[in-house]
């Protein structure tokens, strides 16, 4: 089990009302996290947000992580498949399935982002 950043947690507490006040509150919010992360620090950070894509059950925060996924492995400078999403990569992929716009738009851009067809 991956120890969860609590800092990611708290991106999703209240997010309704933090929202309403700031458009960009996630994109803000995960630029906190990673602001000052190394490319190891961003490689090695992938487990704890496949680990939270794996819980949520909303298309929009489904949504809003995958495209937060995409940045970690632009920091991390890599197309490497971490070892983690390797071995979760059929969970993920069969539970992303079941939101079809997340699917359609930013699974198929993290996708294309690994060079995975």
């Amino acid at each position: 089990m991956i120890k969860t950043d609590n800092r990611l947690l708290a991106v999703y507490v209240e997010r309704e009302e933090k929202l309403d006040k700031d458009e960009w509150y996630f994109s803000n919010s995960f630029e906190l996290i990673t602001k000052e992360m190394s490319s190891d620090e961003a490689f090695n950070y992938i487990p704890i947000v496949v680990e939270v894509l794996l819980k949520l059950d909303d298309d929009f925060l489904i949504w809003q992580t995958l495209y937060f996924l995409i940045k970690l492995y632009g920091i991390a400078d890599t197309t490497e498949i971490h070892p983690f999403l390797d071995e979760n990569w059929s969970i993920l992929t069969n539970h992303i399935k079941k939101f079809k716009d997340p699917y359609a738009t930013p699974f198929a851009e993290f996708k294309r982002h690994l060079r995975i067809k």
